[in-house]
């Protein structure tokens, strides 16, 4: 009878350990079995946007994540997400990787890769259009300078390190990225730290809109890729294999160029290579 019960109770405990060896597909494996890349995606027009009529999603950050996933041959399908929660969603299994993500939030940076940048994007302190205070960036790191940011987003993060004396007030992460310059244009705060794109879309629809401030020097320079969960290698490589060929065929840049004709909002890619003489 001993024997019989000791039998039975080593049977319960070596479940759970042979459960607990067993190896959790990778983000990698994952995509090489469905034949699919469950990208997450922060709706922030220009970049992604949802037609409120049918769902639709466009954007040039779209057409260059569909440029990517048809070169490497897989299918590409958008996850809706909130900016901050690149992290959680990853480490979730929810999506795969982030379309158009850069290291934004500093804090963010030990818990995920990122790929080789897709495109470059500067970011500016932006002020009311009649705005004449501020001459440089160094005008802006007194308290008596109200910011506006969005919570798990570069506005508030470059902020606090880069203008520690400001004074500074924080909208959810779910709020429409508008809402940050309409905050500056109707007086609620003086300065908001964003890109050009956004602004060129804000702008069209709410003049006189908002003006680079400070000089009109860029606050920051961000490389925009993709990003993963920290150690998803594989992914991330094959991944930098789409960006390179969507590089390498010139249809990266002629999808920049569809939405930024005359180049003064983006920044490309620099060739890693040069013409033998």
């Amino acid at each position: 009878m001993k024997k019989v019960l000791l039998i039975a109770f080593l049977s319960l405990i070596a479940v759970p350990a042979f459960a607990a060896d067993a190896p959790k597909e990778s983000a990698f494996d994952r995509v090489m079995r469905t034949q699919t890349l469950r990208c997450g995606m922060m709706l922030w027009p220009p970049y992604f946007e949802k037609d409120p009529n049918t769902g639709a999603i466009h954007g040039y950050a779209k057409d260059l994540s569909d440029g990517v996933a048809s070169l490497l041959g897989v299918k590409i399908e958008y996850v809706e997400i909130v900016p901050g929660q690149q992290v959680e969603e990853l480490k979730d299994g929810r999506v795969d990787a982030v379309c158009d993500d850069g290291p934004y939030v500093f804090s963010e940076m030990k818990f995920l890769d990122y790929t080789s940048p897709l495109y470059y994007v500067p970011v500016f302190a932006y002020g009311r259009a009649d705005e004449q205070r501020f001459k440089s960036q160094g005008d802006l790191n007194h308290k008596d300078v109200h910011f506006i940011g969005m919570d798990g987003d570069l506005s508030v993060a470059l902020v606090q390190r880069r203008f520690p004396q400001a004074t500074l007030s924080t909208l959810p992460s779910t709020t429409d990225s508008g809402q940050l310059m309409l905050n500056v244009k109707d007086k609620k705060a003086d300065i908001t730290i964003i890109d050009p794109p956004s602004v060129a879309t804000f702008n069209a629809s709410n003049p006189p809109g908002v003006k680079a401030v400070a000089g009109g020097e860029p606050v920051a320079i961000y490389p925009v890729g993709f990003s993963v969960k920290k150690g998803d290698a594989e992914l991330a490589l094959m991944i930098n294999s789409g960006i390179a060929a969507l590089w390498n065929t010139g249809e990266a840049a002629s999808i920049l160029h569809k939405y930024d004709p005359r180049g003064t909002m983006f920044y490309g890619v620099a060739n890693g290579y040069r013409p033998m003489k």
